[in-house]
């Protein structure tokens, strides 16, 4: 037998969320449009609580349906009859096409649109900063690997400079080092000149000093006198202590006074020895023209008296010596009077430099 529960129709559809949704009747449900409130494109997830409000909607149809239940449950049971209820259904919220819904969900597409249009500028700015980046960083590469060749090229010149530098370091190094060896031997040549120019000098002074002494006497009297001039050393003797009047012949006053200066001269070694006759301008009369035609021959002969005398007396050799006679030529005095012509009547004895020695006996 049937029962009233047969007749009892409970729609055990899945019940929708409430949130955005309201209820509804049968026609509503019938119809099959889904209530939905406006609300933009995008679709919004319920949050974890939503499902009480469905719950409980589910709990008062169960309770409104009990209550039918047991309304009809007096009457005849054989033959119940058409239960009379409007079941309760939880129904989607209908869509909204009022004008402004639509207005509303323009002005939400617009914005969509603005924003998707603002994303799209954004990404392209974002993409053409990103292009500009990269082909900066292009750029920044290739001019790296520019400045990377640059100095290797560079070190490259540098490495060669400085192989050619260390070649030419090595070169002038040895070039000091035999500029160094001249320098040394130079300044030891200076310094043995130095020191025999020092010696020459002693020996000039000295051989003066000694002739000072020796020859004190006829100093005083003037029949002798000693000149030095640094390493000339020159020794003038008058001709009338020497020799006779208009002879060539050493008189014994002579010969002791030629030994003196021999010997004091003989101890400057390797110096050379000039001896100059000198007369005054009164020419040769008489006899006498037939032995010296004029001063010339007589100059010359008495200078060559003296010459060998000192070789005689082995005192100098005669490389060391020379004859020269100049007759009136070199004048110490005035010739107008008879003492200055007694003074250029002389026999000079020249202890020469070095550097003025002459070569050969005249």
């Amino acid at each position: 037998m049937r029962t009233i529960r047969d007749n009892i129709r409970i729609d055990r559809k899945p019940v929708p969320s409430t949130d955005g949704w309201q209820l509804g009747n049968d026609s509503d449900s019938a119809a099959g449009r889904p209530h939905r409130r406006s609300s933009p494109a995008v679709t919004t997830v319920p949050p974890s609580h939503s499902h009480l409000p469905m719950i409980c909607t589910l709990g008062f149809s169960l309770l409104l349906h009990a209550a039918l239940f047991c309304a009809v449950l007096p009457a005849d049971l054989t033959t119940p009859p058409s239960p009379q209820f409007t079941l309760v259904e939880l129904a989607p919220a209908p869509e909204d096409t009022s004008p402004a819904a639509d207005r509303g969900e323009n002005v939400d597409f617009q914005a969509l649109q603005g924003f998707h249009a603002s994303a799209l500028a954004r990404a392209a700015a974002v993409e053409e900063r990103l292009t500009s980046a990269l082909s900066q960083q292009a750029e920044a590469e290739a001019a790296r690997q520019q400045q990377l060749a640059s100095l290797a090229a560079a070190h490259t010149a540098l490495s060669d400079q400085l192989e050619t530098l260390t070649v030419e370091k090595a070169d002038l190094s040895a070039q000091l080092a035999d500029e160094r060896q001249h320098i040394a031997d130079l300044e030891r040549q200076l310094r043995e000149k130095i020191q025999a120019k020092e010696a020459e000098i002693s020996g000039v002074k000295g051989a003066y000093d000694r002739l000072v002494a020796e020859l004190q006497g006829e100093i005083s009297q003037k029949e002798i006198a000693l000149h030095r001039v640094k390493e000339k050393l020159t020794v003038t003797i008058v001709d009338r202590v020497l020799f006779p009047s208009g002879q060539a012949t050493l008189t014994p006053e002579g010969l002791r006074i030629i030994e003196k200066v021999g010997a004091v001269l003989a101890r400057v070694s390797e110096r050379r020895i000039l001896i100059e006759g000198h007369t005054d301008n009164v020419p040769i009369r008489g006899t006498l023209k037939t032995v010296f035609p004029t001063n010339w021959e007589l100059s010359t002969a008495r200078a060559t008296e003296v010459v060998k005398y000192l070789i005689a007396q082995g005192k100098l050799p005669a490389n060391r010596l020379s004859a020269v006679g100049r007759a009136d030529t070199a004048p110490v005095a005035s010739n107008d009077s008879e003492a200055g012509r007694m003074q250029n009547r002389r026999i000079e004895i020249i202890l020469q430099p070095p550097e003025d020695a002459p070569g050969g006996l005249s």
